[in-house]
């Protein structure tokens, strides 16, 4: 009796066993299924939120004229409530606004990024973007005594443009300004535009260059070449970071151009360079007159005309005894990592998982891309 007893406690262990294996393998695979579900449907519910965060700062920052709506103008010491937003009150782009996210130019004007996240009360991170929808490159460049000559292409998406229309300029070290038209058309085999200068020889040339493909494409692009000889040129970075706003009493045609310095130099002159197909004047020159007030002491000039249509440059000389220093600010000033960096946390974003939108909106009657980037 007691061996039979003992059977089938045994027998009733074994079941019991066979049970709880049985339940564990059924419970682990409801488990795993549950999993296959619900993981995919959290990350496509986080992702569905987060691109509902970026949609709202793309409304907030592109298509918005911000708080207060004529913030462009204000110090950035005075700005309460502040809301970045970079419409004008014709709900066009706002070159002024997009100009104070450039880096380099002076406290006064720059608009801190961390600032522009704490106002929405943002835990993520983002970066902005402003360029052309083409591109215009410089390839190649020679000097030789006072023969220099530029070449390069027209692009979109490394694809290049055929008759497209190119202006450039050489600025060289007296302030003395040259022009060149051209289109681009093959030459060697490639589609790609060659303009040709006879300069007086200094030091120093100051070089922009503009595109334009149809009516509402354009872009720019800058070179600053230097030499110890006058023999052997290199090139070499820009110095100064001018701020250039639209001037407020002539609205679209003339601008305002200050430099923050420590310390005032000998003298300094802008130019305005700009593209021109149907007026007989492609640039203006002046002097810069020194003055101190709310942005400290600074060069200043104030209603420079421009065209109330199109991209524009804005090329700065300053000079102190015999040295001399140059420094540019595009109309807009692009938003790109060959114009100084896009807006935000981090200029090299292939290493963030982030998401991005773009839109292309008008800015003084050209077409600009606007992008964000959020992660």
């Amino acid at each position: 009796m007691s061996l039979k007893k003992n059977k089938r406690a045994q027998i009733r262990g074994v079941d019991f066993a066979l049970a709880l294996l049985i339940f564990v393998i059924a419970f682990s695979q409801v488990i795993i299924v549950l999993s296959n579900l619900l993981i995919p449907s959290m990350v496509q519910l986080e992702t569905y939120s987060q691109e509902q965060e970026l949609n709202k700062l793309y409304n907030n920052i592109f298509l918005s004229t911000g708080n207060p709506s004529n913030w462009g103008y204000i110090g950035t010491s005075s700005l309460t409530d502040f809301r970045l937003g970079l419409l004008d009150y014709k709900e066009t782009l706002d070159f002024t606004k997009i100009n104070r996210l450039s880096s380099g130019i002076s406290d006064y004007w720059y608009i801190n990024y961390i600032g522009v996240k704490a106002s929405y009360g943002l835990t993520r991170d983002f970066a902005i973007g402003v360029y052309s929808p083409i591109s215009i490159v410089i390839d190649d460049w020679g000097v030789a005594f006072d023969d220099i000559t530029i070449s390069g292409k027209v692009t979109d998406h490394q694809t290049p443009f055929e008759n497209a229309d190119v202006w450039v300029f050489v600025v060289n070290g007296n302030n003395e300004v040259y022009t060149n038209y051209t289109t681009t058309k093959v030459i060697s085999d490639t589609i790609s535009f060659k303009s040709t200068f006879e300069v007086n020889v200094t030091n120093f040339y100051s070089i922009a260059a503009f595109a334009q493909v149809g009516e509402i494409y354009q872009d720019y692009t800058t070179l600053n070449l230097e030499s110890s000889d006058g023999i052997n040129y290199g090139e070499a970075d820009f110095e100064l970071n001018p701020f250039v706003r639209e001037n407020t009493v002539t609205l679209h045609s003339s601008i305002d151009v200050s430099l923050f310095r420590t310390t005032l130099s000998d003298e300094a002159a802008v130019f305005a360079l700009f593209p021109s197909k149907n007026i007989d004047v492609s640039y203006y020159k002046f002097d810069m007159l020194k003055t101190g007030n709310d942005e400290g002491n600074v060069y200043l000039r104030e209603a420079i005309p421009i065209p109330s249509k199109g991209l524009a440059l804005i090329l700065v000389h300053e000079r102190e005894t015999t040295t001399h220093r140059r420094g540019f600010m595009g109309i807009p000033m692009f938003l790109s990592s060959k114009n100084g960096g896009i807006y935000g946390t981090s200029a090299d974003l292939d290493n963030q998982g982030y998401i991005s939108e773009t839109q292309v909106l008008f800015l003084r009657n050209v077409l600009i891309k606007c992008q964000i980037w959020y992660w």
